[in-house]
């Protein structure tokens, strides 16, 4: 069980490894804002997932407070009012927030996503929200709003790629229900069939291919964010894609042995190649899933990418 009442900074270094060490590059006050935003995101995701904070009618009723607290409803001393308030400040339309909390409320329930434009929706309601509340805290201006979703979105790809064992004790699968053989069953992955987990895992390498478009479509957006912010962005790009790409070169048994993170020495490997200007120049964005799927997206409130 998460301490919620920690200080954010202690919340995000315990509880978002890879880009706690990306943020350790961040100015003073984007790294204090983002601490501040994770905290709050921790938050409401927990309240969604975690059974120890109570029963769900009390959690929900629990995530209800602090929506109204964020949003403005609700004026007190409390973090999430303190949050809304920032975020107000920096120029961050409420519908953002509205949808991030909402696509949360939606996933409190047992599901499985049946097409990738359902999987694409969620990555942007849960994650490329949350990458339009951190563009201002970079200091980026909001032209940059559609890389800044790509980023968030391609993250969620990765973390779904990775968390598919937790998710689905959960009973959750955001592995697209057409992707996989008639009849495949999520209780068939968690008792360890082998052909059921070798069927979910060349989904996950699907959707990991996928999430390749979405970081370079983001990497056009890095050289709108000032120094040493940028730097930091760079970082953390480079460590969830590493993430993604160390999943594609694993065979499914290693996969399912346990969850899948990079060591210490592939994260100072990582930040060096950034520090070194090993990473290579931005390239254009290859034709994505994002264009594909464009029509569906754009019917998403808040939904930025034209």
């Amino acid at each position: 069980m998460r301490d919620h009442h920690a200080d954010p900074q202690a919340i995000m270094d315990a509880h978002a490894k890879s880009f706690s060490w990306a943020a350790r590059f961040l100015s003073k006050q984007a790294r204090g804002q983002a601490a501040q935003l994770y905290a709050f995101a921790r938050l409401m995701d927990d309240l969604v997932d975690e059974a120890a904070l109570g029963s769900m009618d009390e959690r929900l009723a629990q995530f209800e407070m602090h929506r109204a607290q964020v949003l403005g409803a609700m004026v007190d001393d409390s973090r999430s009012h303190a949050v809304g308030a920032m975020l107000q400040s920096l120029g961050v339309d409420q519908q953002v927030l509205r949808s991030f909390m909402d696509s949360l409320l939606a996933d409190a329930q047992p599901r499985h996503l049946q097409s990738l434009p359902d999987v694409l929706g969620f990555a942007y309601g849960v994650a490329g929200t949350v990458g339009q509340m951190m563009r201002p805290i970079l200091g980026a201006n909001a032209q940059a709003d559609n890389h800044a979703v790509t980023l968030g979105m391609a993250m969620q790809l990765t973390n779904i790629a990775r968390d598919v064992m937790e998710d689905a004790q959960r009973g959750r699968c955001y592995l697209p229900a057409e992707w996989l053989p008639a009849g495949w069953q999520l209780a068939k992955l968690l008792e360890g069939c082998v052909v059921a987990r070798g069927q979910a895992f060349a989904a996950v390498q699907r959707l990991l291919a996928e999430a390749e478009p979405l970081y370079a479509s983001a990497e056009q957006g890095f050289d709108a964010i000032p120094m040493p912010n940028r730097r930091a962005v760079k970082i953390a790009c480079v460590l969830y894609r590493g993430i993604g790409r160390k999943i594609m070169k694993m065979p499914s048994s290693e996969y399912w042995a346990q969850r899948v993170h990079l060591s210490a020495a592939n994260k100072a490997g990582g930040v060096m190649q950034v520090l070194m200007g090993m990473s290579g120049q931005a390239k254009p964005p290859l034709v994505s899933a994002l264009t594909e799927h464009q029509s569906v997206l754009q019917r998403i409130p808040g939904f930025p990418c034209a």
